[in-house]
């Protein structure tokens, strides 16, 4: 019995140290359009939400509701309704960013991150941030056709 358990201790381990680490599901591409209530998220669209709040320009920046966002890239959110404090990591918890209603504020990473242009407000109880600066300290780029005033999301998936 006892020749028995070591061997399945061994098996369980080597299985465990030859096992790739499992995160929550992160897109590679979401496509977010002004005035478009619907976003692409590996090429499948969805509702932003219920409301049909959509991605606007707000001086001269696109803001757009940050959960749904945050929730395609496989990230966390964190609200502290008292002091209006937004708290976005990443799904690898690499990365946070803290953003206050109303203010240009900004901590990355622990530390006092840039300003922003435009500060992050509640719409109809729905948080629209600047999603340029939340997507690109999270790690991932962003591009943006004027043309189409629809901005491309992405982050290069490590290949095997």
């Amino acid at each position: 019995m006892s020749r028995l358990f070591k061997r399945a201790c061994v098996c369980m381990f080597a299985v465990v140290m030859l096992a790739k680490p499992v995160y929550a599901q992160t897109a590679a591409r979401i496509v977010l359009q002004v005035d478009n209530p619907v976003m692409y998220v590996d090429g499948v669209g969805r509702p932003i939400d219920g409301r049909e709040t959509t991605p606007k320009i707000v001086d001269g920046r696109v803001v757009a509701p940050v959960r749904p966002v945050v929730d395609a890239i496989g990230g966390s959110l964190l609200w502290d309704s008292d002091l209006l404090l937004l708290t976005i990591r990443d799904y690898l918890e690499e990365n946070e960013i803290i953003l206050k209603i109303n203010s240009l504020d900004s901590v990355v990473n622990a530390r006092t991150g840039p300003q922003l242009y435009v500060a992050p407000v509640l719409l109809d109880d729905m948080t629209l941030v600047p999603i340029v600066f939340v997507a690109r300290n999270l790690g991932f780029e962003v591009e943006w056709d004027d043309a189409t005033r629809t901005m491309i999301i992405t982050k290069e998936t490590e290949s095997e």
